[in-house]
């Protein structure tokens, strides 16, 4: 059973002051962690102050980018071993607005995913509906290259690790509208190339989230897909009801409306 992960990229969004008071209003309303893994993915500067704010809540912070060099003369860049020093878990790669905004490259992402590996940073890679034809024992399968090169030299062991974020270019932006139906075949497409190239075990174990246009109005849609085990949200992550909505998308009205009631209760005795 793969655990569903909620994730929220804040791109260049909320100050340091903003980003701890919205972890200090979500904290308490997040799902149970063991079921259901929540994280948000600030801008660099307020990764130290979100997590000291988050604590034991079990709400993973991520950051939106790394570089493939540990160390050295690299101005303006975000070391992986700064980020593990840190506590943080999950480092995203390949996002379409680092390759359409600053030129990344397949061959850039695949460094960076494999540096993560290395330094035990869990990548979140992000890849789009780039694909080709395919002859695989004699039937012909739609492979996502662009995921494949960036998952170039990355082994059986270290592949167990990863989490795919499908990220359709027809679904990214404002006021696009999420298609269930098209996400879950892409995701679903994901899995056969990560079995085609891997193992069909191993494809069955990795996590695929879905980006784009995600809301709290179809995020239940989505989230009900066999293939798609979690979504990577954007603007609409960066209002707190929403995201506690989004969050807690599995909640029966019956426990969310209790959950209300006895937040008033304490709310009055305090």
């Amino acid at each position: 059973m793969r655990k569903p992960f909620i994730a929220a990229n804040w791109k260049m969004h909320k100050t340091v002051a903003e980003a701890v008071k919205f972890v200090d209003a979500i904290k308490d309303k997040l799902p149970d962690p063991d079921k259901i893994e929540v994280g948000i993915a600030p801008q660099a500067f307020s990764l130290y102050s979100m997590k000291q704010a988050a604590g034991d809540s079990g709400l993973q912070i991520i950051a939106q980018n790394a570089a493939a060099e540990y160390s050295g003369p690299y101005t303006g860049e975000l070391s992986l071993r700064g980020l593990k020093d840190l506590g943080v878990s999950y480092a995203m790669f390949g996002h379409i607005e680092r390759r359409r905004l600053f030129g990344e490259n397949n061959a850039a992402v695949n460094q960076k995913v494999k540096a993560a590996l290395q330094m035990d940073v869990t990548p979140i890679i992000c890849t789009d509906e780039t694909m080709v034809q395919k002859e695989v024992n004699g039937e012909i399968h739609y492979v996502f290259q662009q995921l494949m090169s960036v998952l170039h030299g990355v082994s059986l062991d270290q592949i167990k690790r990863v989490v795919i974020s499908y990220e359709p270019s027809w679904a990214v932006g404002i006021g696009q509208h999420a298609n269930a139906a098209l996400a879950e075949e892409g995701c679903r497409m994901i899995r056969r190339t990560i079995a085609d190239n891997y193992t069909y075990e191993i494809a069955d174990k990795i996590r695929i989230l879905y980006g784009g246009s995600v809301n709290p109005d179809n995020i239940k849609e989505i989230m009900a897909k066999p293939d798609i085990d979690g979504v990577l949200i954007g603007r609409a992550s960066l209002d707190v009801d929403n995201f506690l909505k989004m969050v807690n998308y599995a909640e029966s009205e019956e426990q969310a409306l209790a959950k209300a009631t006895k937040k008033q209760v304490n709310d009055k005795q305090h």
